[in-house]
């Protein structure tokens, strides 16, 4: 376990972040580095001081609590703690550690920390299993926006937007982005059937592109291409899949 949890309490009443802090007290090994009244600065927070931990109202004015998880690009442990029961199955959907229902008292508190602390101790295996958890949480006849990715011990969102090409690595993927290349748990058969068909084309066994990331193109002789991308990138075009490529250029 590391020797400091950092947490970030969120809620737009100046009460409930007393009693937190109050209940805080009794755990020396969690530091408090900030504390908000809203979502938007709590989005901006969280994504720039990574806590360890987040203590997260639903109910605020201007965007709830689930608003603020979709927009977060680290993602921590989240504690909710509302005066609404009616969103606790919501809540453990968005993988919340705990849920706390107000009023609660120093010994349920003390509950929701030791969650924590004892996950803090499995960080590695924890985090890889918020993404696959993130990975699945799109809806029903949608393509995602963004792919969540591990980095370290953080969990990082990688736009769709900007994502060059997606290259097979064993039973994962590297994307190939504007902003570095990046680790995904998914395979890119996985990735071809979850992506916009009409934005990504299957190119090879190995890879996918983005179609507007094209330059230009160059016969390999065989009936295939080399495809000149955006970021420099030479990406071979298979015979097999040339065809769909055409359809789409010409």
């Amino acid at each position: 376990m590391k020797n400091n949890i950092t947490t970030i309490l969120v809620d737009d009443e100046p009460l409930a972040r007393k009693l937190l802090k109050e209940y805080l007290q009794d755990f020396p090994e969690v530091k408090i580095i900030g504390e908000y009244k809203n979502g938007k600065q709590a989005i901006k927070a969280i994504n720039e001081d990574k806590p360890d931990v987040v203590f997260l109202d639903i109910r605020m004015p201007g965007m709830d609590g689930f608003e603020v998880l979709e927009n977060l690009k680290y993602m921590p442990h989240i504690i909710f703690s509302t005066a609404y029961e009616d969103y606790a199955l919501k809540a453990f959907e968005r993988n919340a550690v705990d849920y706390l229902l107000k009023p609660y008292d120093r010994k349920r508190f003390s509950q929701a920390i030791q969650k924590v602390l004892s996950r803090t101790g499995k960080l590695e295996n924890e985090i890889d299993r918020i993404v696959r958890v993130l990975q699945q949480s799109k809806e029903e006849g949608s393509y995602p926006s963004r792919i969540f990715v591990r980095k370290g011990k953080r969990i990082i969102s990688v736009e769709v937007g900007n994502i060059f090409w997606i290259e097979a690595d064993g039973d994962y993927t590297q994307l190939h982005t504007n902003n570095g290349t990046h680790l995904c748990n998914l395979s890119l058969n996985t990735l071809e059937e979850r992506l916009n068909p009409s934005c990504f084309l299957r190119v090879h066994r190995s890879s996918i592109i983005a179609n507007g990331c094209i330059e230009h193109l160059q016969s390999d002789g065989e009936g295939g291409f080399v495809a000149m991308l955006k970021d420099k990138s030479n990406v071979k075009i298979s015979r097999t899949h040339a065809t769909n490529l055409r359809n789409i250029i010409w």
